[in-house]
């Protein structure tokens, strides 16, 4: 018996002396020592490595989303356009009426050029070379560096889809085609791009000339924590007063507008810039930022409201129910990490994210819901109708589903001039949209009629 407790004893003393001694914690050793003397500075940007070092399960699931990837740095891993076989892009010249040659992708000792004219009063080509890409999902465009650093998108654009060349802006009939030509100083990629491309960019302008520098490529930790240099330096028990927690914001519209200072399209309010150039997270975006309107701008949106364009996610939410009742962009998308099964982060897939709020049975007080019990909830209330690369590749996040008496009130019968979502659907794709409005009015006990557009929503009652 005292042999047992004796044994016992010992093995007690063994744990505590490996807890306290061998196995216990051992204090966290960063590769980047603290340094307090950035206390007494103004916040600056670190850059996503320095936070993984505290956060590297979630850094490295966000290397695996599209945010970081806005801009890339170009190489055989990044490109993607054909730059060997299908490499020049041939349009139509406005002044003869023939087809010509206005560009040719070129790949050489691992470095990628676009040989293209260098502005429209000459009609001898130039070879760039291409320094950085843009995106790489949907399409991609390229950059190139001019020699006083201006960094210039090239007119050429890859449609991933279509495996196809087209024309950015610029070269149709080697003349400006929308706007101004590709090269003119007012088109640099760091006054109309820059900010949502990277995170923690400077333009550093001066004298004619750019020095400009950023910490991240791609949307990093802080375009939406805001700059960490305090955050990274200070004790822990101060670190939460360092930073933006968007989750915690209590205002559910501000909280929103840390995705919407990119996911929407504008103009700076000093009209300088193509994004909010003096926005902070956390701030009032509206005092940073002109969004674009369809009194504006006709071409980014249908006669309903809802949007034509990429990147104007949050112009279209802001005119959602949903909107208004609180609820954020991260409640369906996980901006940390991807998800299995879809392309946006989504948390769920299916129906099934759209239930975990409304629940099995929603919306079956409306036979058009039961009609459609074979259906997805996104084909109608986020139909495909807005365009980055090829037609109806985006979403619309209005979440009013589109029915196709729309598209005979407000386009006239024409599809292409307004879309719905009865029509989008590949069953009732050549459906004709006369046939569709019968049925529609037949299920509904009065016929749907139509609000004006407004700065809050489109309605279909």
């Amino acid at each position: 018996m005292k042999k047992i407790i004796v044994s016992i004893i010992l093995v007690f003393v063994v744990v505590l002396i490996f807890q306290f001694v061998g196995c216990g914690p051992k204090k966290e050793v960063l590769s980047t020592p603290i340094d307090k003397t950035a206390l007494d500075q103004p916040k600056d940007y670190v850059g996503s490595k320095r936070c993984a070092e505290c956060h590297d399960k979630i850094y490295y699931n966000w290397k695996s989303t599209k945010h970081p990837y806005k801009i890339t740095e170009s190489n055989e891993k990044t490109v993607v356009g054909d730059f060997w076989s299908h490499n020049t892009l041939e349009i139509q010249d406005k002044r003869d009426g023939q087809n010509k040659v206005v560009a040719q992708m070129i790949a050489k000792n691992g470095k990628y050029y676009v040989q293209t004219y260098a502005d429209k009063n000459t009609d001898k080509m130039q070879e760039f070379e291409i320094v950085y890409n843009i995106g790489g999902v949907w399409k991609q465009r390229y950059i190139t560096k001019f020699p006083n650093g201006a960094l210039q998108v090239l007119p050429v654009q890859y449609n991933i889809k279509t495996r196809q060349w087209v024309d950015y802006h610029g070269l149709k009939g080697h003349t400006p085609g929308d706007g101004k030509f590709w090269s003119d100083p007012t088109r640099t990629w760091q006054r109309n791009c820059a900010k949502c491309h990277t995170t923690g960019f400077k333009m550093n302008f001066k004298d004619g000339k750019y020095n400009s520098t950023w910490a991240d490529n791609g949307a990093g930790c802080e375009a939406c924590h805001g700059p960490g240099s305090h955050h990274v330096n200070v004790e822990d028990i101060k670190k939460l007063d360092t930073i933006v927690n968007p989750g915690k914001i209590y205002d559910d519209r501000r909280a929103n507008m840390v995705c919407g200072q990119c996911h929407t399209r504008g103009k700076s309010t000093d009209k300088k810039f193509g994004y909010p150039n003096t926005y902070k997270v956390g701030d009032e975006l509206t005092f940073h930022y002109d969004q674009v309107t369809p009194e504006k701008d006709k071409k980014r949106f249908w006669p309903d409201g809802s949007s034509t364009s990429h990147h104007q996610q949050f112009t279209d939410y802001q005119k959602s129910v949903m909107f208004s009742k609180g609820v954020k962009c991260w409640s369906c998308h996980d901006p940390h990490k991807p998800s299995t099964g879809n392309s946006s982060s989504l948390r769920l897939t299916g129906n099934l994210l759209c239930q975990s709020c409304h629940g099995v049975l929603a919306g079956t007080q409306h036979l058009s819901h039961n009609l459609h019990d074979h259906g997805n909830c996104q084909a109608c209330h986020m139909p495909m109708t807005a365009k980055s690369a090829t037609p109806g590749d985006i979403a619309s996040h209005t979440f009013f589903a589109i029915p196709p008496t729309a598209t005979v009130k407000l386009g006239g019968g024409d599809l292409k001039k307004q879309p719905n979502s009865c029509n989008l659907c590949h069953y009732h794709k050549k459906t004709p949209v006369e046939d569709l409005v019968k049925e529609y009015e037949k299920s509904h006990k009065e016929k749907a009629t139509y609000g004006q557009y407004t700065s809050l929503a489109t309605s279909y009652r």
